[in-house]
């Protein structure tokens, strides 16, 4: 049952199942080839065993799919997601412009009783020649006249954090207006207000134009014209709401709507600012132009002349 084993100087008996066993992991130290077949002698030199992706492969898993999905295959499913989510932002900001815009015109009614607490003209005691001037030349005029300004401002600053400030601007201007005392306080937060929301559309349509293709465009401006009647159809159902909460808290509401829409858009643009920064080669610097080259030639100081030699 046992087998000597003589060294140096020592006998030392070891029994058959320890050869065996010896035996067995020698036979493991062979390589494996296709679905861990032990190949013969000569075919690991001729034929390398196939790498694990392809064993999968051809064993019908679907894994494979997932060791082919690196992180370029994510960056690019991230990018073709960003003008998504930057076109919903969009949306938002524009729901909240059309909503704090045309919210007044559900917050009063003249003509019959109604409480202090559901209608604005009945608090502030409104007249209709003072509602009228503060839904028409308070915002209009400033509006019209402020979009000159506001396109021109679009056209020298980023456009994305310029309607990130305005929408922040306006929100203030709705939390005014549902915190006003005073018919001077209620005008001067229409007045924001049409200045603020004059910056919308010179900066939304540009940042769909560089998010988008020619060929998903419309579509793009399809979608973001939508928040237009989303805006005055919250507008409308804000009558029913101020029945319960009062207009104060009506107009607090929407001004907490906008202010979330400013903070998504400023979220989705600075994520897009990181990706573009990370995702861009590190530039060379521009070569100069002739004339540079002309100048530098005539400002350098005049080489000393080489002896010659004898």
């Amino acid at each position: 049952s046992c087998f000597p084993i003589v060294g140096p100087g020592t006998v030392l008996p070891m029994p058959r199942v320890v050869l065996a066993l010896l035996a067995f992991a020698a036979a493991l130290e062979r390589p494996l080839g296709v679905d861990g077949v032990v190949p013969a002698r000569g075919y690991v030199a001729r034929r390398p065993a196939l790498p694990a992706w392809q064993l999968q492969r051809r064993r019908g898993s679907s894994s494979h799919l997932l060791c082919a999905a690196g992180p370029a295959a994510q960056s690019k499913t991230s990018a073709a997601r960003r003008p998504r989510l930057l076109l919903g932002a969009l949306v938002l900001i524009y729901v909240s412009n059309q909503w704090c815009r045309a919210l007044p015109a559900s917050l009063v009614r003249f003509g019959s009783g109604g409480s202090a607490h559901e209608f604005m003209n009945v608090a502030l005691e409104l007249d209709e020649v003072q509602y009228g001037l503060l839904s028409s030349y308070a915002f209009t005029a400033l509006y019209s006249v402020a979009s000159l300004a506001a396109g021109a401002a679009c056209d020298i600053f980023a456009r994305a954090p310029v309607l990130v400030a305005a929408s922040a601007l306006w929100s203030g201007a709705a939390a005014l207006q549902g915190c006003a005392s005073s018919y001077p306080q209620l005008l001067a937060s229409r007045a924001v207000l049409g200045v603020s929301q004059a910056f919308c559309s010179p900066a939304a349509y540009p940042l769909i134009g560089e998010a988008f293709s020619k060929d998903s465009r419309g579509r793009a401006n399809a979608v973001y014209s939508s928040g237009l009647y989303i805006g005055y159809a919250l507008a409308s159902l804000s009558a029913l709401a101020n029945r319960r909460i009062g207009w104060r808290a009506m107009s607090l509401l929407t001004a907490a709507f906008s202010l979330l829409a400013s903070a998504t858009l400023a979220a989705v643009a600075a994520a897009s600012r990181r990706a573009t920064i990370n995702r861009s080669p590190p530039q060379s610097p521009p070569l100069p132009s002739p004339l540079q080259r002309r100048r530098r030639q005539h400002q350098q100081p005049p080489q000393p002349p080489q002896p010659q030699p004898p």
